[in-house]
């Protein structure tokens, strides 16, 4: 049997969701760098942070999410250039801190496109910028996935166009995520993440807006677990997604991330015995 992807979810809003009632069996974990990272937090406040993440006992720390907060990289709002570099250099020295060989999530929503006129200058920043992200992600030995959002207004919109991206920009440290939710958006193929297997680093998953267990997804996330097994993908599939009630009154995170975990492996042994 060849070997399979792994699954894991998002550790974030650690209010609503703490890490230690988090039901055991996860194989990895994902963190939001704008909740948990925060780069604008001083780096005495992060080892604080830090210490207290380590005390979790969570799944392997294998990618990030959030790149950026509210700010934008192109378009009529972009942010200063000078504090986009000073962030990058952070998320990426602290994403090292956390663990070796991170993957950060970027959305393509950060690069938007001011209107059909702008779109060759929009792309030539863009571009500019991924070369000075790539910079401190080769130093501190993490990888960034770009995340087409099926936007038509951004940069890359559909993972297709990602691709042709990437391939342009042509540095290996900067590649793709694949989420479910926007091929399905748009009726993207999701056989397009086959078209160059090795640019794929993340996948995201999720079910009717909550958990990938809640609604009538089960066909979808069939056929993207099928599509990843006939590529050899080993890394990560991503349960990131809002949480809600399936049983009880109120909201009991161990028993709630339990049972997806129980939905989620149960379909992936069902693709790997066909």
């Amino acid at each position: 049997m060849p070997r399979h992807f792994k699954l894991g979810l998002n550790i974030d809003n650690v209010a609503e969701k703490p890490p230690l009632e988090l039901a055991p069996g996860w194989e990895t974990a994902e963190i939001p760098i704008a909740e948990l990272l925060i780069p604008k937090q001083s780096d005495a406040d992060w080892e604080k942070q830090l210490a207290e993440i380590r005390t979790w006992n969570q799944p392997r720390f294998v990618a990030t999410s959030h790149w950026l907060w509210d700010q934008q990289v192109t378009g009529e709002f972009a942010a200063d250039w000078s504090d986009l570099e000073r962030q990058a250099q952070t998320i990426c020295r602290r994403m090292a801190q956390l663990a070796d060989g991170m993957v950060a999530g970027v959305w393509g929503n950060f690069f938007p496109v001011s209107d059909e006129k702008s779109r060759t200058k929009e792309t030539d920043k863009t571009l500019r910028y991924c070369e000075m992200v790539s910079k401190y992600a080769q130093k501190f030995g993490v990888l960034v996935a770009l995340e087409p959002t099926a936007n038509p207004h951004t940069v890359f919109p559909t993972y297709k166009d990602g691709i042709e991206f990437v391939k342009k920009l042509n540095l290996p440290s900067i590649r793709l995520m694949a989420d479910l939710n926007y091929f399905v958006e748009i009726d993207e193929p999701f056989e397009d993440i086959q078209i160059d297997p090795d640019l794929c680093l993340h996948v995201h998953i999720q079910g009717e807006k909550y958990q990938p267990n809640v609604g009538n997804c089960t066909e979808k996330i069939l056929h993207i677990f099928r599509v990843l097994r006939d590529m050899g993908y080993e890394r990560t599939v991503s349960s990131a997604h809002p949480w809600t009630i399936t049983e009880g009154k109120t909201f009991d995170y161990r028993l709630e991330s339990a049972k997806t975990l129980r939905y989620l492996k149960h379909l992936r042994e069902q693709v790997f015995s066909e």
